[in-house]
């Protein structure tokens, strides 16, 4: 008998490759007797795009996929809600926020999977849904970096700032309980958070749901947000992290999801971004503006080979042409 799993992610059209790619990867690591129910809330998703989506879904047969409009919803607060740096920080959008109100949009569950889309899973994640959240909020991966980065938190106000220095958690991957955050009318608490322009959210969502949670918080392990670039933080000789140097390396070597939280494959070469690409090459997707400035490792390393290849040749012909050019400039000043 299959389990159901319902899980929800939130972006906008422009994430949508992104998206596949994530989808892919969940549902090409699932266990044979996992089935996903799988959402997407969002405001602007097209109908192609959304077909898009539900093909690489279907072909899987391990899922089913609704999208859900949110039409508008915390859209005027978020326009005028105190967000630091969210008019040019064109990453960050009202979808950033909507994923806090899965109590809102499913009411049919008790307890749900809340996934980012800026990754790859690389191992079944099914368990997460059994974590026992008894009086508590929501799972997560506590932030690795919150001792070491002094400006991680430094937004906060200083009573927020003391009593979540060293249980701050991270995005990427929620489990939220559902049930308990009704019973608490735990929405409305955020709200009052968004509207308060004494809190300034400077990570959208985390601030938001850290503060409503008040630390009623089970904690999962680091693995769930294997940070590509972590091997770099933890070589540097004043890194310092609440998490054990096995734990941080363990989170390396046996990840469970790779979250490219800083510099994305499609507009960076992070650590790791060839699982990314592989991916997204296998689906024979499209590319889109989040890719502009994109020039992925596969592409580079081929330029370079072709580069050390004919660089004899490249030399001659910039030397010829730079004495065509001087030779031309001496004729017309004669």
């Amino acid at each position: 008998m299959l389990k159901q799993i319902p899980i929800f992610f939130t972006f906008n059209n422009d994430y949508v490759i992104p998206a596949a790619v994530a989808f892919y990867s969940l549902l090409n690591k699932a266990k044979s007797d996992i089935f996903y129910e799988m959402y997407v809330l969002h405001s602007d998703i097209t109908i192609e795009n959304q077909n898009l989506l539900q093909n690489i879904v279907k072909n899987k047969g391990n899922a089913n996929l609704t999208f859900k409009n949110t039409n508008g919803f915390l859209q005027d607060l978020w326009d005028n809600g105190n967000f630091e740096g969210h008019n040019t920080k064109t990453q960050f959008t009202s979808d950033t926020i909507i994923r806090c109100f899965g109590a809102k949009f499913f009411p049919q569950y008790d307890k749900i999977i809340y996934s980012d889309v800026d990754i790859v899973i690389v191992d079944d994640i099914s368990e997460l849904i059994d974590i026992n959240l008894d009086n508590k909020y929501i799972a997560a991966v506590k932030d690795a970096f919150m001792q070491w980065d002094k400006n991680e938190l430094s937004h906060l106000r200083s009573d927020h700032y003391e009593k979540f220095k060293d249980s701050y958690f991270a995005g990427g991957i929620w489990v939220m309980n559902l049930k308990k955050i009704r019973e608490d009318h735990l929405e409305n608490k955020m709200i009052e958070i968004i509207k308060d322009d004494s809190i300034v959210k400077r990570w959208n969502d985390m601030d938001i749901m850290n503060i409503a949670c008040d630390n009623k918080v089970e904690f999962i392990p680091l693995n769930y947000i294997s940070y590509p670039y972590l091997r770099e933080r933890i070589l540097q000789k004043d890194f310092i992290s609440h998490y054990s140097r096995d734990e941080l390396y363990d989170s390396l070597i046996n990840p469970k999801i790779i979250h490219y939280a800083a510099i994305k494959p499609w507009n960076g070469s992070p650590n790791k971004a060839e699982i990314w690409w592989e991916i997204f090459d296998y689906l024979d997707l499209p590319k889109n503006k989040i890719f502009k400035t994109q020039v992925n490792n596969e592409e580079l390393n081929r330029f370079i080979k072709k580069y050390y290849k004919y660089k004899n040749l490249f030399k001659i012909f910039l030397t010829i042409s730079i004495i065509l050019l001087l030779s031309f400039g001496l004729f017309l000043f004669k």
